[in-house]
């Protein structure tokens, strides 16, 4: 008996989460390809998430808007997590070719590394 309950109550719960996702619109968020561009999009967002999150109430319109710029902040995220794994990855190959003695490659990554990191470094 406890389990047809539970099993029910599943069902249940699952449907009801079907009818909420069934009414949220989806947005393609702004298209993001570089890192100027993420940095551009998180600024001109974020400030406007402060903006709403300010209110002492967030209003319905308020969490429309919240989900939809959420679309582009996450577009923007994703290409600052690939430049900074791809950054990681020049690290770790000047790591390694510094174990090796490798001091041509040192010389490369090691300038690929820099390039990558002085975006973050020098803002």
């Amino acid at each position: 008996m406890k389990l047809i309950k539970f099993v029910i109550t599943l069902a249940v719960l699952f449907a009801a989460s079907q009818v909420n996702a069934a009414e949220v619109r989806h947005y393609k968020g702004e298209d993001v390809n570089t890192v100027e561009e993420a940095i551009k999009v998180l600024q001109t967002y974020n400030s406007q998430l402060e903006a709403l999150l300010k209110a002492e109430e967030l209003k319905p319109q308020d969490m429309a808007k919240i989900h939809q710029m959420t679309y582009s902040m996450e577009n923007a995220l994703k290409i600052l997590e690939g430049h900074l794994n791809i950054t990681q990855r020049n690290l770790e190959e000047l790591h390694l070719s510094s174990e090796r003695m490798e001091m041509d490659k040192a010389k490369v990554y090691g300038q690929l590394y820099l390039d990558g990191v002085s975006f973050y470094t020098e803002q």
